[in-house]
């Protein structure tokens, strides 16, 4: 424990010489978030006051859909979204006329939304409360058919303003990258067989991969848990919701992202390639995540968000912080608390098997 213990503070040391990185992180987490809060703000912010938004729908008679409409169309009315029913419409020929912005049709068990490229706001903005209220209706339908439906509980699922969905988003990005941290250790370690050192010391694999492991998780949570997080919220309109979820999920994320990270530095003995191939992990999971563009509002489909880790702390977090509790947060907790297992032991074996680490 000791030798741990003696570990910890030298790589400590060595990261806190990096000052460079310490400062930049910050800095650039709050650049991104404006500059993308700014980009968005119009698909975002508008959602909350959506003018001259017509939705033409057709309801077919053995639709599963038709026990909810009156609540469906109250709630689209509630949002500024004006709805006109058809028997037979023909949608496209009703969107190009001007005569509606959106068209909906409900059969039996699902539904097919019509739009037009100049009106994907609108377009996006009506298949996200559809989604919501199809999932509501799961969940209420899934239960005993003598307890199935308290129609007044059909409620669509708030959106977040721009600020606040990139000022957590973008806390969780850079936190995923927090790895970054251990390059000036891996570099140095290598160019001075460190590690052959630890070796011919005693040094478990266990004691030397921890010791890493821990170091960096210690400077992700003091600089991008609370230093990042205090700054996003004290500079933009972020609200985090239940503090204790908030915080908490981050807590998690820095885990399970560090023992992510470092299978790539165990893996090569390249500094370089190891960040390239894990900036380029960490870009798809962002992409399909709602990390660049939101994952309210992105064509990416839900099977291949689902392969995203961040997509399930992204969403657990930003519905956390506008509606107070989310349905992803279990997923969520399994999901990092499986990748930090798996990683870690994956880590373990890989310091055992190699000299230099």
């Amino acid at each position: 424990m000791n030798k741990l213990y003696v570990m910890i503070k030298n790589y400590l040391k060595l990261i806190f010489r990096n000052k460079v990185m310490i400062i930049v992180v910050p800095i650039a987490t709050v650049l991104v978030v404006a500059a993308l809060a700014n980009a968005f703000h119009t698909l975002l912010d508008t959602n909350e006051d959506v003018s001259d938004f017509k939705m033409g729908y057709e309801m077919a008679d053995d639709s599963k859909y038709a026990f909810v409409e009156k609540i469906m169309m109250d709630s689209f009315e509630e949002q500024g979204v004006e709805t006109v029913e058809y028997e037979k419409g023909d949608p496209e020929a009703l969107i190009s006329q001007g005569d509606i912005d959106v068209f909906v049709v409900f059969n039996k068990d699902s539904y097919h939304i019509y739009g037009d490229e100049k009106k994907e706001l609108q377009t996006r903005i009506v298949q996200y409360v559809l989604f919501n209220v199809d999932k509501r209706m799961d969940t209420m339908f899934a239960g005993d058919s003598a307890n199935k439906v308290k129609t007044s509980s059909l409620e669509t699922i708030k959106t977040s303003e721009a600020e606040n969905y990139y000022g957590i988003i973008e806390i969780v990005y850079f936190l995923s990258l927090c790895t970054v941290f251990l390059s000036f250790i891996f570099q140095t370690e290598r160019q001075s067989s460190i590690g052959i050192r630890f070796r011919v010391g005693n040094a478990g694999s266990f004691t030397r991969y921890m010791s890493k492991f821990i170091s960096c998780l210690i400077i992700a949570l003091i600089i991008q848990v609370v230093l990042v997080s205090v700054l996003v919220l004290s500079l933009f309109d972020v609200t985090m919701g239940n503090p204790v979820v908030f915080f908490g999920i981050l807590a998690l994320s820095a885990v399970a992202f560090t023992a992510y990270g470092m299978v790539f530095f165990l893996l090569f003995n390249n500094i370089a390639v190891s960040i390239g191939l894990l900036f380029m992990t960490l870009w798809f999971a962002g992409f399909v995540g709602g990390t660049f563009e939101t994952y309210m509002y992105t064509a990416v489909t839900e099977p291949i968000r689902r392969l995203s880790p961040l997509y399930y702390v992204n969403r657990t977090l930003v519905e956390t912080s506008v509606n107070g509790s989310s349905s992803y947060l279990g997923s969520c907790i399994v999901v990092l608390s499986v990748m930090t297992v798996v990683c870690m032991l994956l880590g373990i074996f890989i310091t055992s098997r190699k000299k230099e680490v």
